[in-house]
């Protein structure tokens, strides 16, 4: 394996980072909930079922930001079970998330933790939400985010996953994100979610083409079950 930089995403510049928050407080069907909604629409039956029956669940939003509000995921989890407990932890390089999480309440446990060193216990999540992390971390980190993943996810468990992919693999920067972007074949990534154990839910994904210069490129919204 080749070495690997320093985990997470790229750095943004104060100015960058506040045009990237600015863009996802004002624009909601793009932020998290957005892509909750996309994977709803062909799991809804899945999601009802296998929330239906916990009465508390951990869930992991990996990669959490203005545009991953933990509020909204929670919410979202219990419009399939409204009496589930759900313990909620959240991680992300940068701060900012943290203190918009502290500053309006929002009850979840932050931390700052790269997403291929995480300080959790083995098989611990019942759910893993992870929207565009994979996009926003460089080729050769793919692989370890994913084997950190299956680390901490419980068998059966799902990872509702959010990814950009394209026929070959591509780095590109859009005006809403200001660090590097990365996108390679969707088959890429199941192989790379199948070597740790993981299998794509047939059906489940909405995926909708990026417009314009970005058309070759396409977002997956859909669900990951860890183990058979």
């Amino acid at each position: 394996m080749p070495n690997l930089k320093t985990p997470g995403p790229d750095r943004m510049t104060p100015a960058g980072r506040k045009k990237f928050f600015g863009f996802y407080k004002t624009h909601r069907s793009r932020a998290l909930i957005g892509a909750l909604q996309d994977m709803a629409k062909n799991n809804r039956k899945t999601l009802t079922t296998y929330l239906g029956k916990c009465q508390k669940i951990n869930c992991l939003i990996m990669g959490c930001s203005h545009w991953a509000n933990p509020r909204d995921t929670a919410n979202f989890l219990r419009s399939f079970n409204k009496n589930l407990e759900i313990n909620l932890a959240v991680i992300d390089v940068l701060p900012d998330a943290l203190l918009e999480s502290t500053k309006h309440n929002v009850d979840c446990l932050p931390l700052i933790a790269p997403a291929q060193q995480t300080p959790f216990l083995d098989n611990y999540f019942d759910i893993l939400i992870s929207d565009c992390l994979l996009t926003c971390c460089s080729f050769d980190q793919h692989e370890p985010v994913i084997k950190e993943v299956a680390r901490i996810i419980k068998k059966r468990g799902l990872v509702l996953l959010g990814i950009v992919h394209s026929d070959k693999n591509i780095t590109f920067k859009m005006s809403e994100r200001p660090i590097k972007n990365y996108c390679r074949p969707l088959k890429d990534y199941q192989k790379l979610f199948s070597r740790h154990g993981f299998s794509f839910v047939p059906n489940s994904s909405t995926e909708t083409r990026l417009p314009g210069k970005w058309r070759q490129m396409r977002i997956f919204n859909g669900l990951v079950i860890k183990g058979n």
